[in-house]
């Protein structure tokens, strides 16, 4: 099977992007500086890093949401493709219309579809805070999904398949070769709480108590079985968890700097699938680092520690260099770029617009590509009350 395309050139586009970004911004800097508007509250923030949440004058509700889904090897459709051929031929072998030789498409293409993959995630989160009871609590609520599925090929189908004229009979159950399929959600309720009694130059510090319902999903789907729609069904399938855990965050600002440092899940622990994968639940670290410009903010997020990791999908890290510049009183555009680690995703670039009517309120949007398989995108929405 031939290598899909890409659509970028990923690791060169990362220097290039750079580049482009540091002059542009050289040549646009005196042109938009004027055009600054007041400074924007994003309470989205606090998602990523509790100690960076702004200070609110009116009650604020933050919301959310993203999606990426990664089948540049086009598992899911050679699979249905697979399926389609397998039920023809059971056909044909039941009408005796099977001739010698018509098994070679379906085994070709099991053949090509052995330790293919694909990946898919999403999320949403909601913030709310406000002066009304106490400046240092905001409530926050969210949610996230990690799914990874590959295909593995039984080299005992070629003879089931080879015999099916001989014997003349052949059912799709027969199939050995299969799809598994692990997944993992993680839901938090999250109450945040500044920490004025920590007293540390140009450093906030916060902590976040939260409640964690965790779902593991593992599953494997023959090739009878797969349909399109109901290929990351949850149902029967899932082992679900619950649990309190601490967050600790720290923000300090150096002038045009300024420095974020979370620790997410302070309380470790391990759970196990329902086809006995382990899923362990660790100590993370994220660093964020932002520099203000005239012209526009730079920042760069990194994963100091991996992601989860559980059955199929691996233990990924985050490098995020990303950019964002208003173009106007109202609208700002942004740019980033993302590198994965060890994990079956490409590199990514993403495209951002949001515009701004007042302090607190704006809408944006974003769009996510890294081959012409691999596509996402984001919404996010503030309201003011």
């Amino acid at each position: 099977m031939a290598a899909p395309r890409r659509l970028f050139v990923l690791p060169s586009l990362g220097r290039c992007l750079c580049s482009a970004l540091f002059i542009f911004g050289c040549l646009a800097s005196p042109l938009l500086a004027h055009e600054a508007d007041s400074p924007r509250r994003n309470l989205q923030t606090v998602l990523g890093n509790a100690a960076q949440r702004p200070d609110l004058i009116e009650t604020v509700a933050h919301s959310s949401g993203y999606t990426f889904l990664n089948d540049r090897e086009e598992m899911l459709d050679d699979l249905l493709k697979a399926r389609r051929e397998a039920a023809a031929l059971e056909s044909s072998v039941r009408r005796f219309e099977y001739r010698p030789g018509d098994e070679e498409p379906l085994i070709r293409r099991l053949q090509s579809l052995d330790n293919t993959a694909t990946t898919f995630q999403a999320g949403i989160g909601l913030v709310i805070g406000g002066p009304v009871f106490d400046d240092r609590y905001t409530v926050s609520a969210q949610a996230h999904t990690r799914f990874a599925g590959t295909f593995d090929y039984v080299e005992s189908d070629e003879p089931k398949l080879r015999l099916a004229p001989v014997i003349a009979f052949f059912e799709l159950s027969e199939l050995e070769s299969r799809a598994r399929v692990s997944g993992y959600g993680v839901g938090e309720v999250a109450l945040h709480r500044r920490l004025d009694e920590v007293k540390i130059p140009a450093t906030t510090v916060s902590t976040s108590l939260k409640y964690q319902a965790i779902s593991l999903y593992e599953r494997e789907v023959p090739i009878q079985d797969y349909r399109e729609s109901d290929f990351f069904e949850l149902s029967g399938f899932t082992r679900d968890f619950h649990r309190a855990n601490v967050d600790l965050s720290s923000s300090t600002e150096l002038g045009r700097w300024r420095v974020g440092l979370t620790l997410r899940d302070l309380f470790e622990s391990t759970y196990r699938g329902p086809r006995g994968s382990t899923f362990h639940l660790r100590t993370r670290g994220e660093l964020r680092v932002d520099y203000q410009f005239d012209w526009a903010q730079v920042s760069l997020f990194q994963d100091l520690t991996p992601q989860p990791a559980f059955g199929e999908m691996k233990g990924r890290r985050e490098t995020v260099l990303g950019v964002e510049k208003p173009i106007s009183r109202r609208f700002v555009i942004g740019a980033s770029y993302m590198h994965v680690a060890r994990d079956r995703d490409n590199d990514s670039l993403s495209l951002s617009l949001s515009y701004h009517l007042l302090d607190s309120f704006y809408i944006g949007v974003t769009g996510t590509a890294a081959s012409d398989r691999e596509l996402g995108g984001a919404f996010r929405l503030q309201l003011p009350f």
